[in-house]
C-alpha cells in the first residue's frame, strides 16, 4: 500500500463509540483525514496514473485497490465513489484482504453503494479472517450492534481483540468500551483504561476523552486531575465537545489545573457552539453570574433556552427560574410553571419541588393542594430536605388555626 495510508482513507468511514452509540462519519470528515499528506499534495502524474489503470486492468489485485483507492480519495482524478467501489469489488474478487475491508466499509457506510449490512458482513468477515486488521474491527462492529449478523457481544469482543493487538486504535478504543461495560468480557475498568490508553497515545480522540474521563472519577486507574487535565485537553483541542465541556469544568474548579473561570467558560463556548447541552446550560450559568464573563442575563437565557428545548432537564429548570424572578426576560410565572414542569417530567428532583411549591401557592398554575403534594413528596422521596420543608407548609396550611 504505497499510495496513500488506507486507514486514514477508510477506517474513519465507519462508526465509531463515543457514549455507547454508533456514529457514522460522513466521506467529506474521512477524506478531510489525508489532507496534508504528501501523496494527496502531489496527486498522481498521468504517466503514474497509466501505469496503474493497466496493471488494474490486467487483473493486479494490489493495482486495483490502489486504483480505487485514488477514485475514493481523488488522487489524480476526480473523487468518484462508485468507481471506487468498482475497483474494491475486483480487488476483493481477486482475494485482496485491505479491498475486501474497504468493500465492508463503504456498504456499512452506504458509500457509492446502497448500504447493505448483509454485504458489509460479508466482506468484512473474508477480510477478517484474512487477518486483516481494519476488517477484524469492522467485523466486530456488525456483530456489538447486530447489523447483518445476530447480535453476539463475544463475537465483537473476539474480532475487536484481534484488531487492537494489531494496532488499530478504534478497535482498541472499542475493546476498551466492552470491557468498561461488560459486555462480551468481564467488567473491568482497569481492562477498560489500558486499551483506551494504547489508543489515545496514537492520537485517537474518544480515547483520550474516555481516558480523561477515567482519570477523573478514579475508574480502573487511580484519580488523578493532572492526567485528567492532560487527556481532556488533547481530546479538547481535537475538537471533541464532551471532553472541551468536561476540561471546562476542571478549570472552573480548579481540579488538575489552576482555577480560571475565564477559561472555563471558553471551553464551554467551544462545546457549547457544537450543541453539547451540558456545556451550553453551564455558559448560561457562567453569563448568569458573571462568572469568567460579562454578567449578561439575556445571554444567559439565550444558552438556557438552547439546552431546554433541546431535552436537558437542568437548562429547563434554570430557564424557568429567570421567568420567575424575570432576569433577562420579561418575568412571567406561567412559563416559569411550564419549564418547572418540563424538567419534572424528566426526573429532575429540584423542578419537582419547584412545581409542588407553584402548586402550592398557586403562582403560574391553579392552586392545587393534591398535584403540590403528589410533586413535592416526589421530591421528598428522593432525599431533597428544601421538599420536605415544603410539605411541612402544606400540612401546615391544611391544619385549621385555633384561637
Amino acid at each position: 500500500m504505497t499510495l496513500l495510508s488506507r486507514p486514514l482513507a477508510l477506517r474513519r468511514l465507519l462508526a465509531f463509540w463515543v457514549t455507547g452509540s454508533v456514529f457514522i462519519l460522513s466521506y467529506v470528515d474521512a477524506v478531510q483525514a489525508t489532507a496534508g499528506s504528501p501523496t494527496r499534495d502531489r496527486g498522481i502524474t498521468s504517466e503514474g496514473w497509466q501505469r496503474l489503470e493497466r496493471a488494474a486492468q490486467r487483473g493486479d489485485a494490489d493495482a486495483q485497490y490502489r486504483l480505487a483507492a485514488a477514485y475514493l480519495e481523488g488522487l489524480g482524478v476526480k473523487p468518484d465513489a462508485k468507481r471506487a467501489v468498482e475497483w474494491y469489488r475486483k480487488a476483493a474478487r481477486n482475494g485482496s484482504a485491505p479491498a475486501q475491508a474497504a468493500l465492508g466499509l463503504l456498504y456499512t457506510v452506504g458509500q457509492g453503494v446502497e448500504r447493505d449490512f448483509h454485504q458489509a458482513f460479508d466482506w468484512s468477515r473474508q477480510a477478517a479472517e484474512r487477518g486483516d486488521p481494519l476488517g477484524a474491527w469492522s467485523l466486530g462492529v456488525l456483530y456489538a450492534h447486530g447489523l447483518g449478523v445476530e447480535q453476539n457481544d463475544e463475537q465483537a469482543a473476539r474480532w475487536y481483540r484481534k484488531a487492537a493487538e494489531a494496532g488499530q486504535p478504534e478497535a482498541q478504543h472499542s475493546l476498551g468500551r466492552m470491557y468498561a461495560k461488560g459486555r462480551g468480557t468481564g467488567v473491568d475498568p482497569a481492562a477498560a483504561a489500558s486499551w483506551y490508553r494504547k489508543a489515545a497515545e496514537q492520537g485517537y480522540g474518544p480515547s483520550q476523552f474516555r481516558l480523561g474521563v477515567a482519570y477523573v472519577k478514579g475508574d480502573g486507574v487511580p484519580q488523578d486531575y493532572g492526567q485528567a487535565a492532560f487527556w481532556l485537553r488533547k481530546a479538547a483541542e481535537a475538537g471533541d465537545p464532551f471532553a472541551q465541556s468536561d476540561l471546562a469544568v476542571l478549570y472552573a474548579e480548579g481540579k488538575g489545573v489552576p482555577r480560571d473561570p475565564a477559561q472555563a467558560a471558553s471551553w464551554w463556548q467551544k462545546a457549547a457552539a457544537q450543541g453539547e447541552l451540558e456545556a451550553q446550560d453551564n455558559l448560561g450559568a457562567s453569563y448568569e453570574t458573571g462568572q469568567g464573563v460579562p454578567q449578561d442575563a439575556k445571554v444567559s437565557a439565550d444558552w438556557y433556552r438552547k439546552a431546554a428545548d433541546h431535552g436537558y432537564p437542568p437548562a429547563a429548570r434554570h430557564l424557568a427560574h429567570l421567568y420567575e424572578e424575570g432576569k433577562g426576560i420579561p418575568r412571567d410565572p406561567q412559563e416559569a410553571a411550564h419549564w418547572y414542569r418540563k424538567a419534572a417530567e424528566m426526573g429532575d428532583v429540584a423542578s419537582e419541588r419547584e412545581l409542588g411549591r407553584l402548586y402550592r401557592s398557586g403562582e403560574g398554575v391553579k392552586a392545587n393542594r393534591e398535584e403540590a403534594e403528589a410533586w413535592l413528596e416526589k421530591a421528598a422521596g428522593q432525599g431533597d430536605p428544601e421538599a420536605r420543608e415544603e410539605l411541612l407548609l402544606l400540612e401546615k396550611a391544611a391544619k385549621p388555626s385555633h384561637r
